[in-house]
């Protein structure tokens, strides 16, 4: 192993746990952080679930407990029952344990990029990027399940781009059965497995879809037997489909869904879930001989658009736009983009105090600066794309096309 990176990840491991020492109440008080913690993702709400799951309570009895079945054997195993805080040193070298593994298999897709571009910066760069950029790093303290659906993610890609399809499908149908939006990258990680499997696209899509399926039902079945009945379907992903809780996140849903008629909210729930998957095969189409940058978009587009979003989710996407790092001198409006992400990332707990807490403020407040927190996503979005598509047109020396270098 590089020196470098041995250095990258000793140091994350070393920071999570003495973190974790010398400030127990950091888990919890970032958890409580509605851009970092979800309805559908919060260790809090974890923590509610599992208390019933051993004490022989329907999980989601509470009405608060939102997240797969699965979950809870897995954390009992790993949680203190006699230490039920959020100073678990176990919590903590679990989910350091999982960032390490994620920050692997992205310098993993890295080197699979090597062979075919001249890359901008190295392998240990972008895993440290993934592992201490804010967005993630937050994440990670709080507990939040974001972070092992996004571990999945990336595993399931750097399978993909290794050539193994059906490993890559199982992962993809784990992290689809924790978080549901993964599902829309199977397109793009079957042509990506394509291009370096020996195997025929047609002939890899039915592998890796058969694959998916038969993990997806096998998860749902353990999910039965776990609670008993199948009732954890419109309390998991009923909730995540149909926006019932509509606690306050970084989305774009929550607000407009309290505002809206209860004549038009069907019409419009349908409209808003059809708007990322209406992207998936255009996408994945177009970018065909780019299958990973596929990938990438769809997960950009579904961290804008997404029901309950988090920071995590951003962290993650801009974490997978390093991989083309040699792409940033064709973008156009990078300073633009940062500029919005860092305002609307430090007024939003301030809007949200000031409505919450103060009570001098309201919704329209909090709701404002996650528009342009979304607004600036979108300008990530388009941006990377159209750098994408001009090296593709004309290999990015078109000297009539201005660009802004950084």
């Amino acid at each position: 192993m590089d020196s470098r990176i041995a250095a990258v990840l000793s140091t994350y491991a070393v920071v999570r746990v003495v973190l974790a020492k010398l400030f127990p109440f950091l888990a919890g008080v970032l958890d409580e952080r509605v851009e970092i913690s979800t309805p559908v993702t919060s260790f809090k709400s974890l923590k509610e679930g599992l208390f019933l799951y051993r004490h022989g309570i329907q999980p989601y009895d509470g009405g608060v407990y939102h997240q797969v079945p699965v979950l809870l054997p897995f954390f009992d195993a790993i949680l203190d029952t006699s230490n039920f805080g959020d100073a678990d040193l176990r919590v903590t070298v679990l989910f350091t344990a999982v960032d390490i593994v994620a920050a692997w298999a992205l310098g993993t897709l890295y080197d699979g990029r090597k062979k075919y571009t001249q890359p901008e910066l190295s392998k240990w760069p972008v895993m440290a990027i993934y592992l201490f950029n804010p967005l993630s790093f937050m994440t990670s303290v709080a507990g939040s399940t974001t972070v092992l659906v996004n571990a999945a993610i990336v595993c399931s890609l750097a399978a993909a781009g290794a050539g193994h399809g059906a490993s890559s499908a199982a992962l993809l149908a784990l992290a689809a059965h924790c978080g549901f939006y993964p599902l829309y990258l199977l397109p793009a990680t079957i042509v990506l497995a394509s291009q370096y499997s020996k195997t025929s696209l047609r002939k890899n899509a039915v592998m890796q879809i058969a694959c998916f399926l038969a993990t997806s039902c096998g998860l749902l079945k353990l999910g039965r037997h776990i609670v008993g009945s199948w009732n954890y379907l419109p309390a998991s992903y009923g909730v995540t489909l149909f926006c019932t809780n509509l606690t306050p996140n970084m989305g774009l849903w929550w607000y407009f869904f309290i505002e809206m008629f209860d004549s038009f909210r069907d019409f419009f729930l349908y409209i808003f879930q059809l708007y990322i998957f209406i992207f998936v095969f255009p996408v994945t189409f177009r970018l065909r001989k780019q299958p990973l940058f596929a990938a990438i978009t769809i997960t950009g587009i579904s961290t804008i658009a997404k029901s309950y979003p988090s920071v995590g989710d951003a962290g993650l996407y801009i974490s997978l736009l390093c991989l083309f790092s040699d792409l940033y001198k064709h973008l156009r409006y990078p300073l633009l983009a940062l500029l919005v992400i860092l305002h609307a990332l430090v007024l939003a707990p301030s809007f949200y105090h000031l409505w919450i807490y103060l009570g001098s403020g309201n919704a329209n407040f909090f709701y404002a600066i996650t528009l342009v927190y979304g607004i600036g996503l979108t300008i990530i979005a388009t941006d990377s794309l159209w750098a994408v598509l001009r090296v593709e047109f004309d290999g990015g020396k078109d000297p009539s096309i201005k660009v802004t270098q950084i």
